[in-house]
């Protein structure tokens, strides 16, 4: 599941485009406006300016996976980007009313496998970001590709191992109270300031929030067109409030 249910906004198609519509700006900007950015960089004889890009994501959620297998791609070819993973928990935009607690404060809810990856992630933030960004993508991959249950002994140890944690002090920051609370601060902060309603959102720097699912997740060339594309749509056409595809074009 990568969206809320019917009530929590309409259900969109597997290849689809959505901005929310709090606190966005639809400013279109020239290259000169762009490039009198103090962000801006020399690369080539050309300037561009370095991007920070928030995307709100579920470990359980399969589009998050195809996401962050995509971002990796243009990261490694866009040096100006940096991309910054955010908690969003699904299971909280579906709950019913009726629930009473936040899933993030519902007794035993780290028995479930969203609020251990969600506690572990954050855990693992707590250390070097890079290795804490190899761990998140270990455990996404656990979970999606690998399929492996993470709530089995040893598991999510042996992630953070492999991923250069210190692990003595990830099994430490894991017993420690809060974890869940940070993940429903930054849910919370989702909802409130873009109207993150399913992940994966991307938050450019215009302020816009953009739904995005990916199947499968581009690669190799593709991977940076998408992004390109993408990215012009945000900056530049702010006339374009929703794409939707009702099917999958045949090659």
């Amino acid at each position: 599941m990568e969206q809320a249910k019917p009530g929590h906004g309409s259900r969109l198609h597997s290849a689809s485009i959505r901005t929310a519509g709090v606190h966005v700006t639809n400013d279109v900007f020239t290259q000169a406006e762009l490039c009198a950015d103090p962000r801006c960089i020399e690369r080539g004889g050309e300037k561009e300016v370095e991007m920070r890009l928030v995307v709100y994501f579920d470990y359980t959620c399969a589009y998050s996976y195809a996401a962050a297998v995509w971002l990796r791609e243009v990261v490694a070819l866009e040096r100006e980007l940096t991309v910054e993973w955010q908690p969003f928990v699904l299971r909280e935009t579906n709950r019913p009313p009726d629930e009473g607690r936040p899933f993030w404060q519902q007794p035993g809810v780290l028995r479930t496998r969203t609020a251990l990856a969600f506690a572990a992630g954050q855990a693992a933030a707590r250390q070097d970001p890079d290795a804490y960004d190899r761990f998140r993508f270990a455990l996404q991959t656990a979970v999606h590709s690998a399929h492996r249950d993470i709530r089995e002994p040893g598991v999510i140890q042996a992630l953070a191992s492999e991923a250069g944690l210190d692990v003595a002090r990830f099994g430490a920051d894991l017993e420690q109270p809060g974890l869940l609370e940070e993940v429903g601060r930054s849910h919370q902060h989702a909802v409130e300031h873009y109207a993150v309603f399913g992940t994966p959102t991307l938050v450019f720097p215009t302020g816009c929030a953009v739904y995005l699912k990916l199947a499968p997740a581009p690669t190799d060339g593709a991977a940076a067109r998408v992004f390109e594309l993408l990215r012009e749509i945000n900056e530049r056409h702010g006339a374009i409030q929703e794409i939707k595809l009702t099917r999958q074009a045949q090659p």
